[in-house]
């Protein structure tokens, strides 16, 4: 029997005393699951609403891209080695694993500092039936409202991987929707049941004085589960909302540079083995990208109906929106059919856009980012406090300076227990890589290695971890991995030691008379290879042979105040760093 959604009418508008108590702003997150950026172009209110009035990460990266090890990420701040989910199922990964600790996670965290919080969909992988007799009724720590669908590893059939016929728990009531996975009943279909939930969420919550924070977590693009529980088969393609469905029918399978691979001789034994992609292996793959296509526009919908839900509450100024993915998705780059867990872009980049009071309409920001940051990020926007060590950054200094670059590595790693899926085309080594602004560097488990420029070669089509020609940075960068492969807490950020010497003239009253001398200086000023020079966000030069400096003309300085003098930095292993000194007016 199909359930409804009862929608509650909207509330008046929230009088001024209760607008003056809010003084934080409210967050809405949305999580979709094994998402790439290219997709992003079927999704025009998304583009429109967040991309447009906000700021887009474009390079933005799941630290390790998998469902259960990822979205714990987002729950703590911390990379896998540090919070110890290492896979989507027990005993290295799961729900399991982490339930104990998530008193002490975002959400808790949010609610101690007064915020009201809420969850839609799905959460973690093996929550609910199956991990432990009759714990369908459990609510994790740290939601006052929840509304999480359950994971049924003995039946798949009525659990959280199909559009039909699924299984909530709704404030410790189990709910189901729907017959069966096979029966398509409009009313039901996944994505728009949880958009109605997150919508009557921000219709009730909106005039409360007290901020919110809603996650909101379709299973799109996600494949759905099949009888034997796996979504390997081409028949277990994502189903898109009736009304979306053949919508995008005659889209091409993008085919960059990686797609099919040719020569992977470079490649780990576990890649080599892949064979060349039969045509119909290649037809099978472009009915899958069509299919996760289609299932993203209900998504998009959804998107835009919180935004109206905001905008309808007069709310929606001060609320930010947040919209990222727990981790990417192969479609036969480097002959890899479908899955994730790979070190290779296509898996580990993922979307991210930020809306909200003050921040910028209609940025980039190409600054190394990751899924460690989310939780950080949330936080200073909500002024609250961690309780556990963070291992990423608060993004918010990076939306407000298009120039800062903080100089940090980002840690891309797999725990990955072969027993837990049954799919060929996932891989069984583990590794542990550093992404750098220029370079990605992989250690396996097999002692294999790999080393991409990625500023020559983004589709990563050639390992150059034989190259002679980047000895040193390949040395800097194998460092630089021993040093941050268990990081926790401010190692994890550790930066180039490098500083800045300023050389200036001043005339009656501490003013410049003359321009100025910057040169490049610190520990490791040998290993820096170049620099950009500016004098607040205006461009002052270049210099890419050391030692670095550069002569700042007096015309480029101001009269009327202080000049921000910056540089960027990037060393032997393609970190960049900014930074800064502050100089005199000019006379």
């Amino acid at each position: 029997m199909a359930v409804l959604v009862v929608i509650a009418a909207a509330p008046a508008q929230p009088d001024a005393a209760k607008r003056r108590a809010q003084q934080r702003p409210n967050i809405v997150q949305v999580m979709t699951d094994d998402q790439t950026v290219e997709s992003l172009r079927v999704m025009p209110r998304v583009r429109a609403l967040l991309s447009a009035r906000g700021v887009r990460f474009s390079n933005h990266f799941a630290t390790y891209p998998l469902c259960c090890p990822s979205r714990a990420t987002w729950l703590t701040g911390q990379y896998a080695h540090t919070h110890g989910v290492r896979g989507n199922a027990a005993p290295s990964g799961g729900y399991r694993k982490i339930a104990a600790g998530l008193d002490n996670s975002l959400p808790a965290w949010l609610r101690g500092a007064g915020y009201y919080t809420g969850h839609v969909g799905k959460f973690l992988n093996g929550y609910g039936r199956g991990t432990l007799p009759g714990n369908d009724e459990e609510v994790p720590a740290g939601w006052d409202e929840w509304y999480g669908s359950l994971d049924d590893p003995d039946d798949y059939t009525g659990g959280t991987y199909t559009m039909y016929g699924y299984t909530l728990n709704e404030n410790g009531q189990v709910v189901h929707y729907g017959t069966t996975p096979d029966v398509e009943d409009p009313a039901t279909y996944q994505t728009d049941v949880y958009s109605a939930k997150a919508e009557d969420f921000i219709r009730r919550r909106a005039p409360a004085a007290k901020p919110f924070y809603l996650s909101v977590a379709p299973l799109a693009p996600h494949g759905e589960a099949g009888a034997d529980g796996t979504f390997t088969t081409p028949g277990n393609n994502p189903r898109a909302a009736p009304r979306h469905e053949g919508a995008l029918a005659a889209e091409a399978l993008p085919q960059p540079p990686s797609f099919n691979e040719e020569d992977v001789s470079d490649k780990p034994a576990e890649i080599q083995a892949l064979r060349s992609l039969t045509d119909t292996a290649v037809a099978n793959i472009r009915n899958r990208y069509r299919s996760r296509l289609e299932s993203l526009l209900a998504v998009d919908e959804m998107v835009q109906t919180l935004v109206e839900a905001l905008k309808d509450t007069g709310e929606l100024r001060n609320t930010v929106l947040i919209f990222t993915s727990d981790n990417g998705f192969f479609h036969g780059e480097h002959r890899v059919p479908q899955g994730k867990v790979r070190v290779y872009e296509p898996s580990v980049r993922v979307p991210l856009i930020i809306r909200g009071p003050g921040i910028p309409q209609g940025r980039a920001r190409p600054q190394l980012t990751g899924n460690i940051d989310l939780a950080a990020t949330i936080l200073d926007l909500a002024d609250a406090r961690p309780g556990r060590q963070m291992d990423g950054l608060s993004l918010l200094p990076l939306i407000r300076d298009r120039l800062l670059n903080p100089g940090r590595a980002l840690v891309l790693e797999a725990f990955f227990n072969q027993g837990e899926v049954a799919d060929p085309t996932q891989p069984v080594n583990i590794y542990r890589a550093v992404r750098t602004d220029r370079y990605l560097y992989v250690e396996y488990g097999t002692g294999e290695r790999e080393l991409y420029d990625l500023e020559r070669d983004p589709d990563q089509t050639q390992s150059l971890h034989l190259s002679p020609g980047l000895a040193q940075p390949r040395a800097r960068l194998a460092a630089l991995l021993g040093r941050l492969r268990e990081c926790a807490g401010e190692v994890c950020g550790s930066r180039p030691s490098v500083r800045l010497r300023v050389r200036s003239r001043t005339g009656p009253g501490g003013c410049l008379d003359s321009g100025v001398r910057v040169l490049v200086l610190g520990k490791q000023r040998k290993q820096a290879v170049s620099a950009r020079f500016y004098v607040g966000a205006r461009n002052a030069g270049f210099d890419g042979r050391r030692p670095l400096r550069r002569q700042i003309g007096p015309k480029r300085l101001s009269r009327r105040h202080k000049n921000r003098l910056r540089v960027n930095v990037t060393v032997l292993d393609g970190r960049v760093r900014t930074i800064s000194r502050t100089v005199a007016r000019r006379c």
